[in-house]
């Protein structure tokens, strides 16, 4: 582990030393300044920074727990936000010569508006690939090793939170945005049931996919995250602790393609599970993930043409040029053929778990590559395109660099999966 690399502290340990009188919002924003100022011209996780309008919300927030007025969990806690999300007084560029001259946004994305009104204080925007798709690349290096991938699109939240600059951040996920860049840079990630967060405010890649997704230093991090910008139907703010079945999910493609460091991580992880007492079962995917993540393609390039076609194609990445024209050539029926395709999928493969099952798979085939990519997204696709939640949990280590895992559950399950992280349990296994 490199000294780029830095735990930015827990949200209960930061609003317990906060409730205690040790910590203020204001020195833990100060913290996060100077880290940046520390590190970032290196790891180059933030598009820009809002420092006085951070100092300015933490001495209120300050000043209203001493008054004995406490929002809740994320009262006075930094929050990234990938540059795709609109943030009042900032430009949403999303990282394209597209969106060079994009006026500063007028007002905050919904998910943003209700960070704020918990008591989150906003530090500012974080780096992105190209309208949150393959290219262009963001500057973001890994903190483990700045020759590779923090991952994308969420580039830049894995990396500012891997690197201590910031405890949370918000990242999307229309594909495997969110859950491999946790994944590659060693911290977690929680991403919502797909469709359950509301996009204003959010730029668009494939709207049937795009999720908001949630950035912690640990998995119950990423939850309270979430829960303070998620649906109240989610039930996410007061989770039961959950004690969930758990199945280690076997695959062709995820045998034939995980590398054995990241194989012994994941087993090792299960093996914890084990010792924890939490009943374990291995269960072949009931539809081929290959499957999955074919027709996902097909809905995504569909969404991704009929989205962005306006686009100029002189002022966006060749590839992202090239895929909107491959999805306008899908024709309308073949793009419902494959969301009804997938509502079918779906139905088959949770119809043979229980309600009270969460599913483990790699995040990822490998550590994270070389830098001249985002590496391999294949592994959280299809969990993406079942439409549950998923979180990133860390496995463990191969050598140098950080393995994730992927937890998921069926479509509604985030209660279960939130519950199951925020239990004394979740906490005892360092998730």
């Amino acid at each position: 582990m490199t000294d780029l690399v830095q735990n930015p502290g827990g949200v209960q340990e930061l609003g317990a030393a906060m409730a205690r009188g040790e910590l203020t919002a204001d020195a833990l924003v100060r913290r996060c300044l100077e880290r940046i100022a520390a590190v970032d011209r290196q790891v180059r996780a933030w598009v820009s920074v809002q420092p006085e309008l951070a100092l300015g919300a933490a001495q209120a927030l300050d000043a209203e727990r001493r008054a004995g007025r406490v929002r809740g969990p994320l009262h006075g806690i930094p929050v990234g936000v990938k540059d795709v999300i609109d943030v009042a007084g900032l430009p949403t560029r999303a990282n394209s010569p597209s969106r060079a001259d994009a006026a500063p946004a007028t007002a905050d994305a919904t998910v943003v508006a209700h960070l704020r009104a918990a008591g989150a204080i906003i530090l500012g925007k974080l780096h992105t690939t190209e309208y949150a798709y393959y290219e262009s690349l963001p500057p973001t290096r890994n903190p483990y090793d700045l020759t590779r991938t923090a991952g994308g699109s969420s580039a830049g939240s894995g990396a500012a939170i891997a690197s201590g600059t910031v405890p949370l951040a918000l990242g999307t996920q229309t594909a495997g945005s969110v859950n491999r860049p946790a994944a590659y840079t060693g911290v977690a990630a929680f991403k919502p049931s797909t469709l359950a967060i509301g996009g204003t405010g959010v730029v668009p890649l494939a709207p049937s996919f795009d999720t908001v997704g949630a950035f912690g230093a640990g998995a119950a991090d990423a939850a309270l995250l979430a829960a303070g910008y998620a649906a109240d139907h989610l039930h996410l703010r007061s989770p039961a602790p959950a004690t969930p079945r758990l199945v280690v999910l076997e695959d062709a493609m995820v045998a034939a393609k995980t590398a054995p460091g990241t194989a012994a991580a994941l087993d090792a992880l299960a093996e914890r599970f084990a010792e924890a007492k939490l009943p374990l079962r291995r269960a072949m995917a009931p539809v081929p993930l290959e499957v999955l993540l074919a027709t996902h393609r097909t809905v995504l390039l569909a969404e991704l043409g009929r989205t962005h076609k306006r686009l100029p194609t002189d002022r966006i990445a060749p590839r992202l040029a090239q895929d909107i024209e491959a999805g306008l050539s899908i024709l309308d029926t073949e793009y419902h053929a494959a969301l009804a395709a997938l509502a079918g999928y779906r139905q088959a493969f949770w119809s043979a778990f229980g309600p009270d099952e969460l599913l483990l798979l790699p995040a990822a085939p490998d550590v994270a590559p070389e830098a001249s990519t985002t590496g391999d997204p294949s592994f959280v696709i299809p969990t993406t395109a079942l439409g549950g939640p998923v979180a990133t949990v860390r496995a463990g280590m191969d050598g140098a660099l950080p393995v994730g895992a992927l937890l998921f559950g069926a479509p509604g399950a985030d209660t279960r999966l939130a519950g199951f992280l925020l239990s004394e349990t979740g906490a005892a296994l360092g998730l």
